[in-house]
């Protein structure tokens, strides 16, 4: 299986965490076996220029937690549900069609679009521990992870805008 890169002739390609303090490489190759084992059977392998994308791979498990999280929801809020699936899975279809358009225009509207969809997972995460339906641990990963995904989508607008005409 190929592992994501960040290695690409196209500048919009590099999608680097900001924001993070970097690990060792000890806990890095750690935390990243981690990470890759849980994704291991939700991924499917392709040659899809968003499959290298880190922010992708995020962006998979902030929807997979989202998920999670919907499921504890009970049905007096299931329109929280409904609506942090929605923005979850938005997140992922608009972060790959982004990278799969050729102009960097669409590029750039579809990571903003994206980038939207992250900040209402991030809202849902807030609702769910005001409404004290989930742990304010899981909200905060989900958070989290939204908030990572976002920063990375911020990173590859900023390197389309140094490519404009």
């Amino acid at each position: 299986m190929e592992k994501p890169t960040d290695d690409s002739e196209e500048p919009w390609h590099h999608d680097a965490t900001l924001h993070e303090e970097r690990p060792t490489p000890t806990s890095h190759a750690h935390a990243h076996a981690h990470a890759h084992a849980r994704h291991e059977s939700a991924r499917v392998d392709g040659s899809f220029p968003h499959e290298k994308l880190n922010a992708y791979q995020v962006a998979l498990e902030m929807a997979a937690l989202a998920k999670k999280l919907a499921e504890q929801i009970p049905r007096g809020h299931r329109n929280v549900a409904d609506h942090m699936l929605r923005a979850a899975s938005n997140t992922v279809l608009l972060l790959a069609e982004g990278a799969n358009r050729r102009g960097a225009g669409e590029k750039r509207q579809r990571f903003a679009e994206s980038r939207g969809e992250c900040g209402e997972v991030g809202a849902a995460g807030d609702l769910l521990v005001a409404y004290d339906i989930v742990s304010r641990a899981d909200a905060e990963t989900l958070k989290r992870l939204a908030s990572r995904v976002s920063a990375m989508l911020t990173r590859l607008i900023a390197r389309l805008d140094t490519m404009r005409p």
